[in-house]
């Protein structure tokens, strides 16, 4: 492991923070962490950093060992000439958890990184103790569901030329989508932490992965059966205790999807957790880590 340069700044995550990296693969994955005792996990989604979990990881302190990563080509992790697929991201995180060793996990998981995370606990269960999930990405979503804004940017996303011209080039995902997706915009000098990382269109060129392949109305098929892989386990693991929060307006979590979660997932909990549209953990961190809370006693009792 080495230490080197941040753009995420290790102050936002309290006194006693550490900041690390871990070589894994051809690459290295940066993560920011906290303590002793049972890990708890939280993976972010697009287009954001281990930022985003400030401060629910704040609130958390000294309740295990809290450990948040970025994901490959995020944040202060490495930037590898990969695809940036769906299962490229879980290659490089199935050889974090294993280069960490982390067992006796408690996954926090928002966007992507519910997809990653539910992943990673299906193909390992061995390893899990509890799953708190938070506007994911778990189902196809309808776009009858979605706000038509957003339907729309995603169209011009998926079209060849204008959407490299969108999200890379003129670098309107961050600057418009993101700061649209909160109740209240993020502060500038927190805009400007998201911003960080993607400076120049050459390192914005794998952004555009993340929005086209969300699964909507059934497109693209890959992530679609990306996500199915996982159903099973969902729907089967009552061992494994799981909370799922939800928001309002919220955005990803569509009332279909709900409902699936509810009829469908073992051992969950479903909760209302106040106001927030999608990156929520800027919005009710309490209310998060309260819930992980929860869940951790929830789990402990179960044993």
């Amino acid at each position: 492991m080495t230490q080197t340069s941040r753009s995420i700044p290790l102050s936002a995550f309290g006194p006693d923070a550490r900041s690390v990296d871990t070589e894994v693969l051809d690459s290295h994955i940066h993560h920011i962490e906290h303590g002793d005792g049972d890990p708890i996990v939280f993976l972010h989604g697009s287009p954001t950093s281990s930022y985003l979990w400030r401060h629910v990881f704040t609130r958390l302190t000294g309740r295990g060992r809290l450990i948040v990563p970025d994901l490959i080509g995020f944040g202060d992790s490495g930037r590898p000439d990969i695809a940036y697929e769906l299962d490229d991201h879980i290659r490089y995180l199935d050889a974090w958890f294993d280069a960490l060793e982390l067992d006796n996990v408690t996954l926090v998981v928002q966007d992507y990184g519910a997809a990653f995370g539910v992943s990673w606990a299906a193909r390992h269960s061995d390893r899990v103790k509890a799953v708190l999930l938070a506007e994911p990405v778990i189902r196809d979503i309808a776009s009858a569901d979605l706000p038509e804004p957003f339907v729309q940017a995603q169209q011009l996303i998926r079209t060849p030329g204008d959407g490299e011209k969108f999200v890379v080039e003129d670098n309107l995902f961050l600057t418009q989508v993101l700061p649209g997706a909160f109740l209240t915009p993020p502060a500038q000098e927190d805009l400007d932490v998201y911003l960080a990382p993607f400076p120049t269109a050459e390192s914005r060129g794998h952004l555009i992965k993340f929005p086209r392949n969300l699964p909507i109305d059934g497109n693209p098929a890959s992530s679609v059966d990306f996500l199915e892989r996982s159903v099973d386990w969902l729907k089967t693991s009552n061992d494994v205790p799981k909370l799922l929060l939800t928001f309002e307006p919220g955005f990803l979590l569509t009332p279909e999807i709900l409902a699936w979660a509810t009829e469908n997932i073992a051992a969950l909990e479903v909760r209302a957790a106040g106001a927030g549209v999608h990156f929520v953990q800027e919005e009710q961190p309490q209310a998060i880590a309260d819930g992980v809370l929860d869940l951790l006693a929830r789990a402990e009792g179960a044993k």
